[in-house]
């Protein structure tokens, strides 16, 4: 048999590899590289699956599949990032009809039952494992109960079935929001209150009035300042409207396939099947944290609504004016401004995008010990002229390699997001294969490239996930990096989110575009603070809305209308949304996020928890930045992400600094 990963801990000391991906260039070229990853991963499967049972080993069974899901992967993450990036909608379509193809070869693969009996065969030696070796028994052996191979044949054919159906929707389901096209045309005078250099930007028609796309650098900032209460409702409801022809009905179809396959594997929902691997565990755990969370949030979002309120009466003279679900980032943004002095137009003046992706670099540098490298363009691959690529290295040497792609296009994926393209592994061949990772984004692409506040957050967001994934040092593919429980992995990527509120870090990179010698003031800073307090009730409530929905969505004996759930629970919770609309439709996640939104949250108790540590010790504590790179980003999910909290913080998860953070009593 092929060589493949044996028993035993990652040694002390081994070779690094780093290698960037062989993208496919064209539509031809992705059928080509599927039809050829399932021709070998057949092959390969077969091999694991005709061995004698008599002779299993962890290499044989164990290490032979992570051998093969690291292979995979690597020609999958590919595909999936070209179909979310590629400027060629040939391509894209190629890459959506091979993912297709693959997954449902991958349902097969899954349920090969000589595949499943090798395993069992392996385990029933009872070998004395530990560590990673240990874990990946107790979850494949897990894994393989949840689907349903113990079930009788024609059930387990049934579900197959059903995966392959699921998948395909899914699929569709993404590729509609993603393709999706709609704008608001607007004269000048309508989008009085938008900067002139934003409204200069967009596209016009030839009548000359100005197209405001649905995507976000389009949509936020005419959400947020646009004065014309119509053009904020009219926007509004063409956004929470956007893929409602194509998508209702295959949620609809989606949420009753997960009701049938977790039904045939003996759960009592989705939500049930889907949170037995998690930290939570179990719906009623994730039920009672959201209703804790809802509680605390209310009273304070009460006062803030009456703030709100009583400004918007203020300012359009109307006292018997309501506050709408579209005036909210306008009121909230103009409260801010008048209360706190905080004034997101001028505020994004001093965060130019390459001063902030430089600050930032330097800060993970200095907290993880690593040291990043620009690739000359004409030396790498580029799927369009804008990416750009970065080497990371340390005292070892290479760690990894990630792409960056920045600013909005047409076919490009919407929002803000890290893709994993390969995964860290210790090889057969006794070398460390080093991880590669993208950053896709949707900045204004402008001169100089001004970023708001919130968008300075998600950059940080978003790097956390890169760096959870380059610095992960697993023995096993399956393990590393973000490979993590669910409602794990939004912390390390949410715990990079708190430098960009400290007044020490942003005079790192916070320099205004016209005066470089200007910078925040620390009055402004904590102005900024103040100002994030003030509308968090509401902010987090909108949270709890989206969990509620979510977990709503994929309940036991729920009604089978999404619209009506999701705009239900979303008026009970936060507020009313437009009327006749369904955000559900490009709710993108449906798909890989479903009975798992209330991770978000939960991830952010857990992150506030762990940056208490550097409130503590210092926000550039080198020991405890080391500690963090160690004891959580490196270890994905070799050992049980409670553990590797606990081993991070020295106790127990305390919800605490949370609410501190948040001004309310804990």
């Amino acid at each position: 048999m092929t060589k493949h990963t044996d028993l035993g801990p990652i040694p002390q000391k081994f070779t690094r590899v780093l290698e960037e991906p062989a993208f496919e260039k064209s539509a031809e070229a992705v059928t080509k590289s599927i039809d050829e990853l399932i021709v070998w991963s057949k092959k390969q499967t077969e091999e694991i699956g005709t061995q004698d049972l008599k002779n299993v080993t962890f290499a044989s069974t164990l290490g032979a599949l992570d051998d093969l899901h690291f292979e995979e992967s690597k020609v999958l993450h590919r595909i999936h990032l070209l179909q979310n990036v590629s400027p060629d909608e040939a391509l894209r379509k190629a890459a959506q009809e091979a993912s297709n193809k693959y997954h449902n070869w991958a349902i097969e693969k899954a349920y090969d039952p000589k595949v499943y009996a090798a395993v069992k065969a392996y385990a029933a030696k009872n070998e004395k494992l530990e560590g990673e070796d240990k874990k990946a028994l107790e979850e494949t052996l897990r894994d393989y109960k949840r689907m349903g191979m113990d079930l009788p044949q024609e059930s387990q054919n049934k579900l197959k079935e059903l995966q392959k159906k699921l998948s395909l929707l899914e699929t569709d389901f993404s590729t509609h929001i993603n393709e999706f096209e709609d704008e608001l045309l607007c004269t000048r005078e309508e989008l009085t209150g938008c900067a002139e250099d934003f409204i200069n930007g967009l596209k016009k028609t030839e009548d000359g009035r100005f197209k405001v796309t649905l995507q976000y650098p389009d949509y936020l900032p005419v959400m947020e300042f646009c004065k014309s209460e119509e053009v904020r409702r009219a926007l509004s409801i063409k956004k929470n409207n956007a893929a409602r022809a194509t998508n209702i009905d295959l949620l609809n179809q989606m949420i009753s396939l997960r009701d049938e396959i977790a039904s045939l594997l003996g759960y009592a929902s989705w939500n049930d099947y889907v949170l037995e691997e998690r930290m939570a565990k179990t719906p009623k755990r994730v039920q009672e944290f959201l209703s804790q969370f809802e509680s605390k949030l209310k009273l304070k979002s009460k006062s803030e609504l009456v703030a709100l309120t009583d400004l918007k009466r203020s300012e359009t003279k109307d006292p018997q004016a309501e506050l709408k679900i579209w005036d909210y980032s306008f009121y909230s943004s103009l409260y801010k401004k008048k209360k706190y002095s905080v004034d997101n137009q001028e505020l994004k003046e001093f965060f130019q995008t390459e001063n902030v992706l430089k600050g930032m670099f330097d800060l993970v540098s200095k907290l993880f010990s690593v040291q990043f490298e620009e690739q000359k363009p004409g030396n790498f691959y580029q799927w369009h002229e804008d990416v750009r690529l970065f080497k990371v290295k340390d005292s070892q040497g290479d760690i990894g390699f990630f792409y960056l792609d920045l600013y909005p296009r047409q076919g490009k994926y919407g929002h803000a997001a890290a893709f994993t393209l390969t995964e860290g592994k210790y090889l057969p061949n006794g070398k460390f294969q080093r991880p590669v990772d993208a950053m896709v984004c949707n900045f204004p692409k402008s001169s100089p490239s001004l970023l708001p506040h919130a968008e300075v957050e998600t950059l940080f967001h978003e790097f956390g996930h890169v760096m959870h994934t380059l610095l992960s040092q697993t023995k096993l593919a399956k393990f590393s990096g973000t490979n993590v429980a669910w409602d794990f992995v939004e912390a390390p990527s949410q715990v990079m989110e708190n430098w960009v509120w400290d007044y020490d870090i942003l005079q790192t990179f916070a320099k205004h575009a016209k005066d470089p010698s200007k910078k925040l003031s620390r009055d402004l800073v904590e102005k900024m603070n103040e100002a994030k307090k003030a509308g968090i009730g509401l902010f987090y409530l909108r949270q709890v809305s989206f969990a509620k929905s979510d977990l709503a969505f994929h309940a036991q004996g729920r009604t089978k209308d999404s619209t009506k759930i999701i705009n239900d629970i979303t008026a009970e919770t936060f507020m009313p949304l437009p009327p006749d609309t369904a955000s559900q439709a490009s709710w993108g996640h449906m798909v890989g996020y479903a009975s798992g939104y209330y991770g978000y949250a939960w991830a952010d108790v857990i992150a506030a928890d762990m940056f208490s540590l550097f409130r503590k010790q210092g926000l550039l504590n080198q020991d405890l930045g080391i500690k963090l790179r160690e004891e959580i980003f490196e270890k994905g999910s070799s050992r049980d992400e409670n553990i590797s909290l606990e081993k991070f913080l020295g106790r127990p998860l305390d919800s605490s600094s949370f609410f501190e953070d948040l001004g309310l009593a804990s």
